[in-house]
């Protein structure tokens, strides 16, 4: 299972420690994907420049600007890795960019190598995916995380999981259209679902408890078909 790490749960001091406990819960492979967030709003503000978004990864003006906001998600991703590690899940932080894990281009985001992350979770690992990507010749770039998530989904053949803000009418049906779950506003981050879905793979939006249940977790599937074939 992809799981899709919103800006808007993880800015929840509390909410690391939650999801650990959650997914130790399951015993399932699990891959965490995550962009920059709070983290590179912050990082952004502490150069004296207005935070401004480009969809949903932040507009950088300069490789400056760019190598605060790569620093930030940097540090969230060593700093969810150590919460999730000290809650006693087995977590290794991992860079999109790293062993030709993602590539960023004009046409979007795209899967490269996934066979490493594969068997770290055969192994019994949890991968904990930053969304930066290698561009070319140029130094990493942050790029959507809702792309990223759906991008290594679609490579593992594993079903994209986002979380919603609490239980919502997303529990009570069993698919919802992309526009019936962005007039809930109960998604972590529309945005990110939405890019996930328009990019072509449907999203199980679920609670954050459900995480805990063995296998798919109950929720609804936001867009397209799901890995069964049924709407």
């Amino acid at each position: 299972m992809v799981l899709l790490l919103d800006p808007y749960h993880l800015g929840d001091p509390l909410f690391a420690t939650a999801l650990a406990r959650d997914l130790k819960a399951r015993g399932e492979g699990l891959v965490l994907v995550h962009g920059s967030g709070e983290a590179g709003e912050r990082a952004l503000e502490s150069l004296g420049s207005w935070p401004e978004r480009d969809g949903t990864v932040w507009r950088v003006a300069d490789a400056r600007e760019a190598a605060a906001v790569e620093r930030a998600t940097r540090e969230l991703n060593r700093r969810l890795v150590h919460e999730l590690n000290e809650a006693g899940l087995p977590t290794i932080g991992a860079m999109g960019a790293d062993r030709g894990l993602l590539k960023a281009s004009e046409a979007g985001v795209a899967a490269g190598r996934v066979g490493w992350v594969a068997t770290l979770v055969a192994q019994g690992g949890v991968p904990v995916v930053a969304a930066l990507a290698a561009n070319g010749e140029d130094p990493l770039k942050e790029v959507d995380a809702g792309l990223a998530a759906a991008a290594l989904a679609a490579a593992l053949e594993a079903p994209l999981v986002a979380l919603v803000r609490g239980r919502s009418a997303l529990a009570e049906a069993p698919a919802m259209d992309l526009d019936a779950a962005l007039a809930t506003g109960r998604l972590g981050d529309a945005g990110l679902v939405t890019s996930s879905v328009q990019s072509g793979v449907p999203v199980r939006a679920v609670v954050p408890s459900a995480l805990r249940e063995a296998h798919l977790p109950t929720g609804v599937w936001v867009g397209g078909t799901d890995l069964d074939g049924e709407a």
